[in-house]
């Protein structure tokens, strides 16, 4: 029969990796030194993750003060701090752990036992909400991504992978990630993964190939996660907007030709003729209201500027009827007419039209007033 002694040496690490509660050894700075397999089935960490990185790191940020304050405070002696806390899961969700933190002095180390609370029915809403989460990610189209900053290693969710058409096995690397993005795309995501990294975050639309050459657009998003004034990971969402971005472009498109035909009616509707050498002619048919008599004004005085024109005729055959709001656009097309130096002159006014000016008070000061166009152009040809 073996000694003690012989047994502990045996047996020690064994239970240590198969323990369902998870253990870890930290060094004096509270790193990870070693840890077992639970940290994966518990919080979904792989082992090699973890070593290296504060605990704190992993514990919920607003449950960490106490955490950090243990692992760095200068107790002499041994010491142990048993809390319950939220822990950090690698899918972002938190997960409820009941541990010891027992400082050991004479090996500078910290020893790390914990439970999850109420494990099985943890196990089972942690089921319900990933369950959820995917639901959640193909209906909305959104997948989610975590960078190391220390080792660079990243992390996808189901849709990401999905989104970029990747197949089986496929294992994302930082440099790959950001080759999915299109040439002219490339800098501006580069440029804002290098400023996360720095912490500043970021909400891009851009546009990637995905492994089967489609292009798609995406809303990218990226935050930094700091840890003692420094960025230790980023964190991110990845969503596929190819359908709403391509409806909004095509929106956007229709909106510009409906534009472009609502100036060129206008334009029709009151055409500005250059009827002679420094002679330009208004036609203005139907109602004058404030946008329209705006728009006019600003066309006919650029017009005036333009062409030089010494003579601006304001035609009214048109203008069936006026009230009080037309017949003060008309004195401001005509006063502003006059501003640039250039001559107006008023022609084709209708007696009900005449009728309603007087009754107004509206009086066209500095412009003259002729019967038709002909007669008009006749004095702009004898004024020159």
């Amino acid at each position: 029969m073996g000694t003690v002694r012989d047994v502990r040496a045996l047996s020690y690490e064994r239970f240590f990796q198969t323990s369902g509660d998870i253990l870890a050894v930290l060094d004096r700075e509270g790193r990870f030194v070693h840890a077992n397999e639970a940290f994966r089935d518990v919080l979904g960490y792989l082992v090699e993750t973890l070593l290296g990185q504060s605990f704190a790191t992993i514990v919920h940020p607003d449950d960490a003060a106490e955490v950090r304050a243990f692992l760095e405070g200068d107790g002499e002696g041994d010491t142990t701090l048993r809390v319950t806390k939220r822990l950090l899961h690698r899918d972002l969700s938190t997960r409820t752990v009941a541990f010891a933190l027992r400082r050991v002095t004479e090996d500078e180390a910290f020893y790390v036992t914990g439970r999850a609370v109420n494990e099985q029915e943890s196990a089972e809403a942690s089921r319900r909400r990933e369950e959820v989460l995917q639901k959640m990610q193909v209906t909305a189209r959104v997948g989610g991504w975590e960078v190391d900053n220390r080792t660079g290693d990243l992390y996808w969710t189901e849709e990401t992978y999905r989104i970029h058409e990747v197949p089986p096995g496929f294992r994302p690397i930082l440099e790959t990630a950001i080759n999915f993005y299109t040439p002219e795309a490339i800098p501006i995501i580069t440029a804002a993964v290098q400023g996360c990294m720095r912490g500043e975050a970021y909400d891009l639309e851009l546009q990637i190939l995905t492994a089967r050459g489609r292009r798609l657009w995406v809303r990218a998003s990226g935050h930094p996660v700091f840890e003692d004034g420094k960025v230790v990971r980023l964190i991110g969402a990845f969503q596929d907007i190819d359908d709403f971005k391509r409806r909004e472009l095509e929106l956007q498109e229709k909106l510009a030709i409906i534009e472009e035909q609502r100036t060129a009616i206008h334009a029709m509707s009151a055409p500005i003729i250059q009827v002679w050498d420094g002679v330009l002619a208004l036609p203005v048919v139907g109602m004058l209201d404030e946008a329209r008599a705006s728009e006019i004004t600003g066309r006919m005085l650029s017009a005036v500027v333009a062409h030089a024109a010494r003579y601006a005729i304001l035609d009214l055959t048109g203008v069936e009827s006026v009230d009080e709001a037309t017949a003060d656009h008309v004195v401001r097309i005509i006063r502003s007419i006059q501003l640039l130096g250039a001559q107006s002159i008023v022609t084709g006014i209708r007696p009900a039209v005449a009728q309603t000016l007087i009754s107004l008070g509206a009086g066209f000061a500095g412009a003259r007033t002729v019967s038709n166009l002909r007669e008009a152009i006749k004095i702009c040809m004898r004024g020159k």
